[in-house]
């Protein structure tokens, strides 16, 4: 992990977008309203409501977001699912076959995947990235992103998020979170995969996939309470009650 140490004191001392209220004071000011009663709630934390609704999320919560990402059920399933392939495929190949070469397979995967959320953080919180699909409207900002209707133009909407992200001071600017994250996933291996797979080419196959699985998760994003209420109009949970 010395490369991606060197390369986030290098971008540390670079400027990646325009500087906005420190996180401390701005996040002070903030409070979440709780649609019942119209009255503020308590100080805003790290809940389902809060992250939605916030306009801009702040370092704290943003790291709340990759905490959250370290251990999940989909994380977990992705590298064990993944590892299972690799062990039916025998790759790598000087990597053995039962419990032992499935660990290492596994734990390959895994820590890919945490290495992956570790990049997209750092650079992220560098460049000011807003993580959320569709962030909520920042009062008085002139630049807002306002969710696009139609299939083709949510697909462009979701595959630009990839490459262009919007900034929490109403800016626009590269992805690097992306970059950075595909970049850390694949270059990990480097420490320990066998010789044969080593190679910085591989190194750049691996970030490929990995950024294949952005471009895939941005996707899902856009369209998955799309999927989630057909399934549920198709099974009979979102049918009104008699």
């Amino acid at each position: 992990m010395q490369w991606l140490t060197l390369l986030v004191l290098a971008s540390s001392c670079c400027c990646f977008g325009q500087p906005i209220p420190e996180a401390s004071t701005q996040e002070t000011r903030e409070t979440a309203t709780n649609p019942a009663s119209n009255q503020p709630s308590p100080q805003p934390g790290c809940d389902a409501y809060t992250m939605d609704n916030l306009p801009v999320l702040g370092f704290k919560r943003k790291a709340c977001l990759y905490r959250d990402s370290l251990l999940t059920g989909s994380a977990v399933f992705g590298a064990g699912f993944f590892g299972a392939v690799a062990q039916l495929r025998h790759d790598p190949s000087e990597w053995p076959q039962g419990a032992d070469g499935f660990g290492r397979r596994f734990g390959t995967r895994y820590a890919q995947g945490i290495a992956k959320s570790t990049g997209s953080f750092l650079f992220g919180a560098l460049n000011h990235e807003d993580p959320r699909p569709h962030p909520p409207l920042i009062p008085c900002c002139s630049h807002n992103h306002i969710q696009k209707s139609g299939f083709g133009p949510r697909i462009g909407d979701a595959l630009l998020r990839t490459v262009w992200t919007h900034r929490d001071n109403c800016s626009d600017g590269i992805a690097l979170s992306h970059f950075a994250g595909a970049l850390s996933s694949g270059f990990l291996g480097r420490a320990w995969m066998p010789d044969q797979t080593n190679t910085v080419g591989q190194a750049f196959a691996r970030s490929g996939t990995a950024f294949g699985g952005d471009v895939a998760a941005s996707v899902f994003a856009e369209f998955q309470s799309d999927i989630f209420g057909f399934f549920g109009r198709m099974f009979g949970s979102g049918k009104p009650k008699q």
